[in-house]
């Protein structure tokens, strides 16, 4: 699953609630986190994997905006 972080929402509270969103809903799919401040991508390791679900879909997109999350 990818997410992008956008440079205004790159900020530690935003990524600590991302953090706690992902480890809600864990499950077998790998995360990779695209910062488009930096334009770097950081795949996270196996214990931040997720099950994705339109709810985790919408949660992300509430936190970090619209068209943030993909599944690849």
């Amino acid at each position: 699953m990818y997410v992008r972080i956008a440079a205004d929402r790159e900020q530690p509270a935003v990524l600590a609630a991302l953090k706690r969103l992902i480890a809600e809903h864990h499950g077998p799919v790998p995360v990779v986190l695209y910062y488009e401040k930096t334009q770097k991508t950081l795949g996270l390791s196996g214990e931040y994997n997720v099950k994705p679900s339109p709810a985790l879909f919408s949660r992300i997109e509430e936190l970090l905006g619209e068209q943030s999350v993909k599944v690849k």
